[in-house]
């Protein structure tokens, strides 16, 4: 005993002399020791007066720390200083820089660039997209000079005059929500006015048989496009993402007809959701001057879906929480996503969200039942953090309207999914994931059923699908899933889920997977000009594509860097709801005259359906066989 008080008496006079020379040089960084080493290193410290106790005690305080730790890594993980991500955030923004300053040297004003054949592409009306999309990620990153020369060539551009078909939710989302983002962050009059005078341009989209938009218009001749090949009139996505900007619009402006036509869109989709799903069909038709589905409706979250669900909880947000409608509409749909699209994989376990389309099991039958495609796409990643979303903003309604229980549940299935998103990139060859992964030929269980299974057998264990560290498997036959699609399209679904988990939960594990996949993308899509899309990530012979999409520039690289600034950049998820293109829009409120001009509490409500319990513990039905489409 004496000779450990001596021990401890010099190790405090080295620990004293230490600090003092430490005073004047600048601290080492920390080094991450896993929380094993430490338990098991101060269990190595203790003298119990017999050695077999001492070794025993030492062994069991490991065991235990072991197992605390597979469990709960991503709690005890190191937390990497603020400066350093401080300076991954530089590193993001030099990122875009060259990216941007690339498109400037070779492809201003044009649409993109395409950065190996040093050529331009315009299939975005011509007007500069990739300037005008990302006018608001140059006021957050504080690129003075380059927002100063955009906003020049947007004072040029005449939206009206425009003589071509111009698409008419790209040019919504890019455009518009461009606009009104940098309004937003710079106050300066002359965005304000062509995102007037675009809303104006864009106008006679509206003027179909049923009032929902168009494919294109041109608007000087004021013509519209109709169909998509091959599909309904009308796409669910295409009509249903444009409530956040001209909303935002009409509190600008004034003008009642940008909040109509918007309007309109989701008075037709209140009163055609599906009875059973709560969901709504990819296409309609125009039938009967009113909006009718497929009859044999397909029903994602992926391409043709993902935004309309999106556009419901964040019109909600954005009108500082004075559409009750859209606030009924989410909670009653995400309720049918979570029931009808999650399903889990037989290997590994992963959490996945799916299509399903509806079709006879046999020529003769008189029902439909829904056949899941089992692909992942990239797109139906925005999931997570939408799920994540409005568990933290809608933490305050009352128990009856969401339940703590529930809103907790909507957590865990966002941060599943967001690890099955984020494994996509992990298990690649790059470090990219491709554009669509299938569980399709391996195999999956709907997630309500098992998840019922697990509460109908006292919940035992994990419940199913909602695991976080799931270890990275770079073997093809036991990733649980094969590649569809081997092509990383620069998309910025899984970086925007990890920045709204990261925002809401505070949990580092999101920002620590966030940088994992900047560091693949410097490494694999960084070229001598700009940035670019991949083929084949996950193979050992990736190459760069032709093609840097503005979108790169506005969402990906944008949510890259509030992932890493320490502060939020005047960004909080309190104040602001982001479109569906990564663009900052402000949380308002409508006056009560604008509530009554508006018809606001006179708009068609049903309720939000059944409760997330009751849709679990529910059987799914199959459908009457009806007449087959028009046209199929």
């Amino acid at each position: 005993m004496e000779n450990d008080i001596e021990k401890a008496a010099l190790l405090e006079a080295a620990l004293e002399s230490s600090s003092s020379q430490t005073a004047a040089t600048p601290r080492r960084p920390a080094i991450r020791v896993p929380l094993n080493i430490v338990v098991a290193n101060h269990a190595s410290c203790l003298r119990p007066g017999r050695p077999m106790m001492r070794y025993l005690f030492a062994g069991v305080l490991f065991i235990v720390s072991y197992w605390a730790l597979s469990l709960h890594s991503s709690r005890f993980t190191h937390v990497i200083p603020g400066y350093v991500w401080e300076a991954r955030a530089a590193d993001v923004r030099a990122a875009f820089q060259h990216a941007y300053h690339s498109y400037e040297l070779l492809g201003f004003p044009h649409d993109e660039i395409n950065p190996i054949s040093n050529d331009t592409s315009d299939q975005f009306n011509g007007w500069g997209v990739s300037a005008l999309d990302s006018l608001d990620t140059m006021a957050i990153m504080g690129l003075g000079d380059e927002l100063e020369r955009a906003v020049e060539h947007l004072k040029k551009l005449d939206f009206i005059s425009h003589d071509r078909s111009a698409p008419f939710f790209e040019t919504v989302i890019r455009y518009s929500g461009g606009l009104l983002a940098a309004w937003h962050l710079t106050k300066r009059p002359e965005i304000l006015k062509q995102a007037d005078q675009l809303g104006l341009a864009l106008l006679p989209a509206f003027n179909t048989s049923i009032g929902f938009p168009s494919y294109s218009v041109n608007p000087a001749t004021k013509e519209i496009d109709g169909p998509w090949s091959g599909h309904a009139n009308f796409g669910l996505a295409e009509s249903a993402s444009c409530q956040m900007e001209y909303k935002y619009l009409a509190k600008l402006t004034g003008r009642t007809e940008f909040f109509d036509v918007a309007q309109n869109v989701m008075d037709g989709l209140a009163e055609t959701q599906d009875p059973d799903n709560q969901m709504w069909s990819q296409w309609f038709y125009n039938e009967g001057n009113k909006p009718t589905p497929k009859a044999r409706p397909q029903f994602s979250v992926g391409s043709g879906g993902d935004s309309a669900y999106e556009y419901l909880l964040k019109q909600y947000l954005l009108s500082g929480r004075s559409e009750p409608q859209m606030l009924e509409m989410y909670l009653s749909s995400i309720r049918g996503v979570i029931t009808n699209l999650l399903y889990v994989s037989k290997q590994r376990g992963l959490l996945y969200v799916t299509d399903i389309s509806y079709s006879k099991p046999n020529p003769g039958s008189k029902f439909l039942v829904p056949v899941p495609s089992g692909d992942l796409e990239h797109l139906s990643c925005f999931l997570p953090g939408l799920l994540a979303l409005g568990a933290h903003a809608l933490k305050d309604l009352p128990e009856e309207v969401f339940p703590s229980d529930e809103r907790k549940l909507h957590l865990d299935i966002a941060k599943g999914l967001a690890t099955t998103c984020y494994l996509a990139y992990a298990d690649s060859f790059t470090g990219l994931a491709p554009d669509v992964i299938t569980f399709g030929a391996r195999g999956g269980r709907l997630w309500s059923e098992l998840y019922r299974q697990w509460e109908n057998g006292g919940k035992r264990g994990a419940a199913p699908g909602l695991k976080v560290d799931v270890p990275v498997q770079k073997d093809l036959t036991k990733r649980g899933y094969d590649v569809r699609v081997d092509r990383w399209l620069s998309r910025p679904e899984t970086i925007e889920s990890l920045f709204i988990l990261y925002r809401v939960t505070g949990e580092q594990i999101w920002r620590n997977r966030g940088y994992e996949i900047f560091e693949a993308i410097q490494t694999w899509s960084r070229g001598p000009v700009g940035y670019s899309s991949v083929w084949e990530p996950d193979s050992p012979t990736p190459e760069r594509m032709d093609e840097m999409p503005s979108y790169f520039l506005a969402e990906t690289l944008k949510y890259l860097y509030l992932l890493f600034k320490e502060d939020d950049c005047g960004i909080s998820l309190d104040e602001i709801v982001f479109n569906t293109e990564a663009h900052p829009l402000p949380i308002f409120k409508w006056t009560p005259q604008e509530i009554e001009r508006y018809r606001l509490r006179e708009r068609p409500r049903k309720g939000s359906g059944p409760s997330l319990k009751e849709m679990i513990r529910a059987e799914r039905k199959p459908k009457p066989a009806a007449k087959p489409d028009r046209g199929a």
